[in-house]
């Protein structure tokens, strides 16, 4: 009976199944919508400059996407230089935005009394619901290889939206051209070289969920994505995982391919074996999903993957999971404490 319902209500046609895929694609599109948010946090240092000129080319106007660059300045901090205060930061990057033909909106907060940087920072951000937050793996301290500044590493750990983390050895994405530093010319020029992106899934549905935010936010037609799935095993299992994401690109024209790599973990461990990919496959961009987000610890795997990476790399959260796994560790007063400091 409940068959032949069915029948009746799709007029006798069968549907094909929706793969896993297909099925998250539709989960990502319903709860973000068409377009989206992206903001760049900035300094005036050169590692800005380089975040801007990323977020930027990840910016889609005709979708109807958001920029905000935002700076948390320090009153304290008298010795700073002119370029370096707010009034001329606000001109210099908002003139960026525009050499790229995007309408930027500045945002500039004090930092509060009793907080750091890093907190009024992603509380700004939660605040203003970004979905994805642009911002140098350091500030203007200099950048140091395999570990993240404090104001990054918090802000990967910390915040509900995505971080894309942008550093001085990776190359420009999506053709935009880096700055020369907070004094110098505004970076905006564009140019045609599309972006490659090597994605690492473990086949979780974070991992689905991350692809399918890239897919949907980040790819364009010229871009290729690169799916790797890094196994100590024989990859018999993991094949069929991976042939999941290859059907999938093959069927929407989706430039790259998907591969397994298998691994011995007495010599090489599962993040360096992503890392490693990156440059085997020519990608500039590395991207992956958080599992097992709490809120003091950031999934293994994707800590390591940061910290190691010497390209850009975004890292895609479920601010759902990131909610509710807060909501359950932290217990209900807790987190309505957290709401009504971020209001």
């Amino acid at each position: 009976m409940e068959s032949a319902n069915k029948s009746d209500m799709t007029g006798g046609i069968d549907f094909p199944e929706l793969t896993p895929l297909e099925l998250v694609m539709g989960e990502v599109k319903r709860r973000l919508g068409p377009s989206l948010s992206i903001a760049c946090a900035v300094d005036g240092s050169q590692m800005s400059d380089r975040a801007m000129a990323v977020g930027l080319s990840l910016f889609n106007n005709r979708r109807g996407d958001k920029f905000t660059v935002i700076h948390i300045s320090d009153s304290a901090k008298n010795y700073l230089s002119k370029h370096l205060q707010p009034p001329h930061l606000k001109n210099y990057y908002v003139d960026m935005a525009h050499g790229a033909r995007v309408t930027a909106e500045w945002l500039c907060r004090e930092k509060e009394e009793g907080c750091s940087t890093c907190e009024c920072l992603t509380r700004l951000a939660d605040k203003r619901s970004v979905e994805l937050l642009v911002m140098g793996s350091w500030g203007r301290k200099g950048e140091k290889l395999d570990v993240l500044g404090t104001v990054s590493d918090f802000s990967l750990r910390q915040s509900h939206c995505s971080i894309c983390i942008v550093r001085s050895t990776g190359s420009s994405i999506g053709g935009m051209a880096g700055g020369g530093g907070g004094a110098g010319t505004p970076a905006g020029a564009v140019s045609a070289r599309p972006a490659k992106y090597l994605f690492a899934t473990d086949g979780s549905h974070a991992a689905h969920l991350a692809f399918c935010f890239l897919v949907n936010y980040l790819y364009r037609p010229s871009d290729a994505i690169h799916v790797v799935m890094v196994t100590t095993t024989d990859g018999t299992e993991e094949a069929k995982t991976v042939e999941q994401y290859r059907s999938y690109m093959t069927k929407r024209k989706i430039n790259g391919g998907a591969y397994v790599k298998c691994i011995d973990l007495l010599s090489v461990t599962v993040p360096e074996g992503i890392v490693d990919s990156v440059s085997q496959y020519g990608c500039d961009v590395l991207v992956v999903g958080i599992s097992g987000y709490g809120r003091k610890k950031l999934g293994s795997v994707s800590s390591d993957i940061s910290n190691r990476a010497s390209c850009t790399t975004i890292i895609i959260k479920d601010s759902r999971e990131i909610i509710s796994n807060r909501y359950m560790s932290a217990g209900s007063v807790t987190l309505a404490n957290e709401v009504q400091v971020g209001n």
